[in-house]
């Protein structure tokens, strides 16, 4: 998927191949989202299927029409493709919480998004702010258990003046066909509308509505069981958001000691939804372009400093990951910890560090050359607040 996204970028920004498009940058970034089942093999299979059929959900980007559609590449499960008929159900009342006016910036520590409510049959949250390969934005989402085939419910917050485009289906910059759209029940006070497009076949239905005058909200479904309405879903989940502007994005741990001239443009955090679920993720990015820079540039040399938990393999671990592995093999120690450490000598490359069982977490840095002092990954890790760090961490995505 990032790798898809960073060459649209480089389309868009018509910038060079070596600025934006870096397979080992978009690679990280891919190890980011699937960090438990990194292998080399797998790593090279995921590239050539993404870059020739990639599914993603709404993209922060100027309006224009849509590309033209491409061929169905599978069946349609739980719809068939037909034209909305009016929507006659309940819609619940909504949450009084709400953002006064629309986001100019977006602040990557704020949590803009909470889920009120959620239907039940997904297994993962996810929560991103600042910068994408593609612009500003704020994304919260629900999906089920299977990262190829994406059914679930997306969120989108935009900052203002920036209107939703039609889901990316496969190609560089080809956008989903309109099935058809339908006038909305009120969301939240404002008028809303339904769009159903036709993504490689699937139905996936939009519910847009301003959430303050230029700034506009999405909720994308894409069902994963027969008989739900999705009209009913994305209606039932935008009138229960929580909106702020002041809660704080909770992280396991700080990230102190970063060079003055980097500027944090992302966080993310992912959790399991289900109780026996284990794989969470949380991930700072820092970058030293301007933010006048294009949001491919942004992201083209970065430091990422990124939490998961620690694992002591058991039978039933190590059948869910089914032959792959969770850490590069240890081949240092940094304060007495277990640690794998990369210093490539091409200076284009990025230096890598993970540190293994830190307060019960995972530590991993990766950072471009030169953007840290001659201490690089190591002093950075000594840097860090590591105090609340705890293996049973989990996002707060979820209104309690």
């Amino acid at each position: 998927m990032d790798v898809a996204r960073l060459m649209r970028a480089e389309v868009e920004a018509a910038e060079t191949p070596s600025a934006v498009v870096d397979i080992e940058r978009a690679m990280t970034a891919g190890r980011r989202q699937r960090w438990y089942v990194r292998s080399a093999g797998a790593a090279l299979a995921v590239v050539a299927v993404v870059v020739g059929a990639v599914t993603v959900p709404g993209l922060v980007t100027s309006p224009d029409g849509s590309s033209p559609s491409t061929p169905p590449s599978s069946l349609n499960l739980f719809g068939a493709l037909a034209p909305l008929e009016p929507y006659t159900g309940k819609v619940p009342s909504p949450d009084t919480s709400r953002i006064p006016a629309a986001l100019e910036t977006i602040d990557p520590t704020v949590q803009y998004l909470r889920f009120g409510w959620l239907p039940a049959g997904l297994a993962r949250l996810s929560y991103s702010a600042g910068v994408s390969p593609l612009g500003l934005g704020v994304s919260l989402s629900g999906s089920g258990g299977d990262p190829q085939n994406w059914a679930g419910v997306s969120v989108d917050l935009y900052p203002k003046g920036v209107t939703p485009r039609a889901p990316q289906v496969m190609g560089i910059d080809q956008r989903a066909p309109v099935v058809s759209t339908a006038p909305a029940p009120d969301v939240r006070g404002a008028a809303a509308t339904f769009t159903q497009y036709d993504v490689d076949g699937t139905d996936r239905l939009s519910l847009r509505w301003q959430y303050a005058p230029d700034g506009w909200a999405e909720v994308d479904v894409s069902t994963w069981a027969e008989g739900q309405d999705a009209r009913e879903i994305a209606l039932h989940v935008a009138q229960k958001l929580r909106f702020s502007t002041t809660e704080r994005v909770e992280m396991p741990a700080q990230v102190r000691g970063v060079p003055q001239n980097l500027r944090l443009i992302n966080a993310t955090v992912q959790g399991p939804l289900t109780p026996d679920g284990w794989r969470w993720y949380a991930n700072v990015m820092y970058s030293a372009e301007p933010p006048t820079a294009s949001p491919g540039t942004q992201w083209s040399k970065t430091v990422d400093v990124g939490f998961s938990p620690y694992v002591v393999m058991t039978d039933k671990i190590r059948a869910e990951l089914n032959g792959k592995v969770l850490y590069e093999p240890p081949n240092t120690t940094i304060d007495g910890h277990q640690a794998y450490f990369d210093d490539p000598p091409d200076p284009t490359w990025l230096e890598r560090l993970q540190v293994l069982d830190v307060r019960g977490m995972v530590v991993r840095i990766d950072a471009h050359r030169g953007l840290l002092d001659e201490q690089g990954t190591k002093g950075l890790f000594q840097r860090l607040d590591l105090t609340g760090g705890r293996q049973d961490w989990r996002p707060s995505l979820m209104v309690d």
